[in-house]
This record gives structure tokens, sequence and C-alpha cells, in this order.
């Protein structure tokens, strides 16, 4: 009892010490995930303060010229449609508001406000808010009263303003020129210089630390891409490979966390990361591409096939993977024949002794030689045999035949041709075969 007690005190701290450590990285990762979005939600907001940003997203999405790179990074539709509609009326309403020496604030103070809270609740985009704080900073660096006295800030805002712009899917020249289209003051787009330049040190902080933040949060989790990976080893990809399409799907999971709903961070982003590295395979295991949703039917019929195997101890037919499976009848077939691996036809090995299936293949679209000798061959001891024959027995045999005339009769229609009767006709055939077989029957049967 005393040596029990012992032994299984050790076992019992090393899981609180265990437990204890996966608790302080998700309270890390919670902390990490707090500053994150405090970065992105001052990010935005500082953003939703320029109506140039509201000119932008409809050039962007009404162009239709942002396109996301999967529909999971895609706000619903409908979502998008209607915050797209009440930004254009805001921004259509503190245009008509402004005038040329700033904004009437009797009249265009209330559609402003209004246009800043339709921005705030906008569904961003990651690259909506690299295009978006390139675009100020490309506006701000135009302005040469902004700029020279925003050399007096910090380095970290002097560093982001003379660096090289992250330019997205559609390039800030298109954008500034759609602006300048628009025949709008640069004092109502983005603000007068004083103001601006405020905005304009404040966004940078912010990107600062949401971008940090995110970095931070992708390094923690690092280990959790490669413990994913290695499950998924020995497939067609590499394990840098693995590697890389799992890092992809942590930052999709960095991106649409939250935190405030209580879950693991870690469990959540599991599941993103299985996500990109089994669609990475899907993506290259075949020759010819099958679409996500076929290659998850096509694993769960082959996993009821295996099932049904070893429950009945036979091939499950096409009816009971249906009934088993969930999926109608004529999807079965259709599952069932793309999910055929494909087969190489050239030698895949070095050994050029060994035997490819392209040469177990019998080729049909040229006659081979050997037929073509053999026909020819056979043409001419068939002239032979037929010369020895009388006119008579001739036309029997060649009509019968359809040899020289490409047609063959029946014995009755030959007898009614000669004015014989098919008794008669039949007699003249068996004399004729047996004078063939007699002189050529030797070289005849060498083609049977």
């Amino acid at each position: 009892m005393y040596l029990n007690k012992h032994v299984s005190m050790p076992g019992t701290s090393v899981v609180d010490a265990v437990n204890e450590v996966k608790g302080s990285i998700e309270h890390c990762n919670f902390q990490i995930a707090s500053n994150l979005e405090a970065g992105k939600a001052k990010l935005i907001n500082i953003l939703s303060q320029f109506p140039a940003t509201a000119l932008c997203l409809l050039y962007r999405y009404e162009a239709d010229a942002c396109r996301p790179e999967s529909a999971a990074e895609a706000p619903p539709a409908s979502e998008l449609t209607a915050a797209l509609a009440e930004i254009k009326s805001y921004y259509l309403l503190a245009s008509l508001s402004f005038s040329g020496s700033g904004f009437n604030r009797e009249t265009g103070a209330d559609e402003k406000q209004h246009l800043t809270e339709a921005l705030q609740v906008f569904p961003f985009s990651i690259d909506d808010l690299f295009v978006l704080t390139d675009l100020i900073i490309d506006a701000f660096r135009g302005r040469d009263a902004c700029r020279h006295s925003f050399e007096n800030h910090s380095g970290l805002a002097v560093k982001r303003r003379e660096g090289s712009s992250r330019y997205g899917k559609l390039k800030l020249s298109d954008i500034i020129n759609a602006i300048r289209d628009s025949q709008f003051d640069e004092q109502f787009l983005f603000l007068p210089c004083a103001e601006m330049q405020q905005y304009v040190v404040d966004m940078v902080f912010a990107e600062h630390l949401w971008l940090s933040s995110r970095q931070e949060l992708a390094e923690a989790n690092s280990g959790l891409v490669l413990f994913i990976a290695n499950q998924y080893k020995s497939g067609f990809l590499d394990f840098d490979d693995l590697v890389q399409e799992g890092q992809t799907g942590l930052l999709r999971a960095i991106d649409k966390f939250d935190y405030h709903l209580g879950f693991q961070f870690s469990t959540y982003a599991a599941y993103w990361i299985k996500q990109a590295i089994s669609r990475a395979l899907s993506r290259c295991e075949r020759i010819v591409r099958v679409p996500c949703e076929q290659v998850a039917n096509i694993h769960k019929v082959l996993r009821a096939k295996n099932e049904l195997l070893a429950k009945t101890g036979r091939e499950a037919s096409v009816k009971e993977l249906a009934e088993y499976s969930k999926i109608p009848d004529d999807q079965i077939n259709g599952i069932l024949s793309i999910s055929q691996a494909a087969v190489p036809l050239e030698n895949q090995c070095d050994d050029e002794e060994s035997l490819a299936p392209i040469d177990f293949l019998e080729q049909h679209v040229f006659v081979q030689p050997f037929k073509k000798i053999e026909q020819s061959d056979l043409k001419v001891w068939v002239a032979k045999a037929i010369k020895i024959l009388d006119p008579r027995e001739l036309k029997v045999i060649c009509c019968h035949f359809g040899i020289n005339t490409g047609n063959e009769m029946t014995l009755q229609e030959i007898g009614a041709e000669l004015n014989l009767t098919r008794e008669r006709v039949r007699q003249i055939q068996v004399k004729a075969l047996n004078k063939m077989k007699l002189s050529y029957g030797k070289q005849l049967m060498g083609f049977l």
C-alpha cells in the first residue's frame, strides 16, 4: 500500500504540471489575441474616419475588382451588399454637404458620423486593411505640409512611411486615379492636414500592434503546426510543404479567432491547419484535380465500403453503399469512378529491363504488320486454289463465300441464278471444296 501510494503520486504531479503548462499557454494565447483584436479594432476605427476609405471600398467591391482567394475568406454576399449600400448612401450625403472650405458643420457632421459608424461595422478583409493603410500612407506622403511636420515624430512612424507598400490585388495607382476622377476635394477625402497627421501616427502604431501580435501568436503556435503536419507525412507532399500549408491555415485561424467566445485557440486553430493540409493534399495527390467536396464524398464512400466489407465479409453493392452512406445511387457510381487512381503507362523505375504497363497493351489504332502479311498471303493461296475450278464451280464458290464479289449468297439464290436446284448447287460446292482441299489443303489449313 505504501509503495503504491508513492508510485501514483509522481504520475498525478506530472498530469498537474502538464495541465498547468497547457493553461499557461492558452492564457498567453488569449492575451496575445486580445492585443491583436485591440490593434485591429483601433486600426479599423482610424480608417473609418477617412471618407476615402468608403470610396475605396465602393470601387473595389462594386467594380468586382476584389476577389477573395477562397469562399471561406469572403463575407456572406447578403451582409456585404447591405453594408456597401449603407456606406454608399452615407457617403453621398456626406459628400453633398461638403463645401470647398471644409465640412459644413450644421449639415455635414451628422452624415460624416453616420458614414464613420457604417465603416466601423464593415467586415474588412485582411487585404482590405493592407490596401487602405497603404492608400492613406501614400496620400499622406503626397501632401508636403504633412510630410515636413511628420519628420519630428517617432522612428516607427517615419520607418513605416518610408517603407515599401504592401500592394494588394488591386494596385494603389488604380485606386488613386479613381479617387481623382471622382472630382472631390482632398480635404474631404483625407481630412485636413493637422487632423490627418494625428490619425496617421495613431494608425501606424495600431497597425504595428496588430501585425506584431499576429506574428507573435503565429510563432507561439508554430509547434502545433509541426505536430499536425507530422501526422500527414509519407504523402504526396514533403514535410516542409506540409508545414507551409499548415502555417497558411494557422494564419487564417488567427484572423478569424474570437477569444470572447471562451474557446481554446489551439483547438480552433487545429481545425484550420488540418483543413489547409488536407486541401493541399487533395490538390496534389491526383493528376486530374477533384473538388474538395467530392474528395470528402470519396472518403465517405470508401470508408463505408471498408466497414461493410468487415461486417459482411464480401464486397458491398452500390445499393448497400447508398443506404449505408446516405448518398443516392446515381452519385455512388460517379464517386466510385472518380476515386480510381491514375496509373502511369511509362516505366517509373530506373531498371530498363523491367516492363511498364504500356508494354502489355495491344495497339488498336494501327493494324499489326503480321496481320497484313497473313491477309495478303491468304488472298494469294485462295486465288491459286480457285483457278483449278471449272467455271460453274468457280461461280458457286465465289457467290457463296463472297470472293471477289463482296456479297455472300445462299444456295437457294445461287440455284435460282444458275437455274439449278438447291441440292444440285450443294453437290457442286462439295465437289469444288474437295478439289481445292486436295490441291491446296495444307497451305490453307495453316491460316486457321
